[in-house]
């Protein structure tokens, strides 16, 4: 059983660790180019860094992303329609509530995403600030890195995992990996966190696009706040309890519908 879950856990992520390791290489070639072009070419490189580097580091980003997730690309496309056609058969399935349940998860997520990024830093521990473009930042964070992120760590990884771990072990190891992989103390501990979110949401639902659609709810929430220069004000005292409170009451009450059911998580 032991040898088992090992070559379970391999197998789960091996696509993760393929996916990061062509990520970061992918970065740094871009990045070098970049500084390739500008050293070779007369164009004064502090007033680049100063007022375009927030779109490059975007569009890098962007294009590592698009990269790295290619070779997974068709595993994570089998992974997702194999929990697709097991969707029926599903927690939520079952609950003549699910219409309340799924409403309510994303009120629940956005107030402990909003918590954990005031707890974690006194501001945002979301990679982006308000001097990014913001059409660029909603596409690049709000869309792709999402789904490339949620296709190797939760399509990919927990889905496989739970072939041979509990629910709860397959979101702790696949959340643990996902807060790793974005290479930041604070943002690794916000997205190890919110992980097991998005791992179990996974899990109970068994649709790949709830957890994806989490992870750019958040992320664009975050985006906004930070554009509109709003986070200040939401880091009062009343906001903090706000948050709290909303996303207390929302684990409470999955957690009250999860236990009536018995489900074992």
């Amino acid at each position: 059983m032991k040898r088992e879950r090992v070559e379970i856990g391999w197998y789960a992520v091996r696509p993760s660790l393929v996916y990061l390791v062509l990520f970061i290489t992918i970065r740094a070639i871009l990045y070098r180019i970049l500084e390739s072009v500008l050293l070779s070419s007369n164009a004064d490189m502090a007033y680049f860094y100063e007022a375009f580097s927030g779109a490059s580091d975007l569009m890098i980003l962007g294009l590592s992303c698009a990269g790295a997730v290619i070779p997974v690309l068709g595993e994570g496309r089998r992974e997702v329609l194999i929990a697709r056609a097991r969707s029926g058969r599903a927690w939520i399935a079952k609950r003549e509530d699910s219409n309340v349940l799924l409403a309510s998860l994303p009120l629940g997520t956005i107030c402990l995403s909003a918590l954990l990024n005031i707890l974690l830093s006194g501001r945002s521990a979301a990679p982006f600030t308000s001097a990014d473009p913001v059409p660029l930042a909603a596409a690049v964070y709000g869309i792709l890195s999402p789904f490339t992120e949620e296709l190797v760590f939760r399509g990919i990884m927990f889905h496989r995992l739970r072939r041979g771990f509990s629910p709860m072990e397959a979101a702790l190891i696949s959340s643990l990996l996902f807060g790793f992989a974005h290479g930041n103390i604070l943002q690794g501990i916000y997205a190890a966190i919110i992980g097991i979110v998005f791992g179990l949401a996974y899990e109970l639902t068994g649709r790949f696009e709830v957890p994806f659609l989490l992870h750019c709810t958040c992320n664009l929430t975050v985006l906004a706040v930070e554009a509109a220069g709003w986070g200040e004000v939401l880091r009062s005292p009343m906001w903090i309890v706000f948050f709290a409170v909303g996303s207390a009451a929302v684990l409470v009450y999955w957690g009250k519908r999860v236990r009536e059911t018995k489900y074992r998580i």
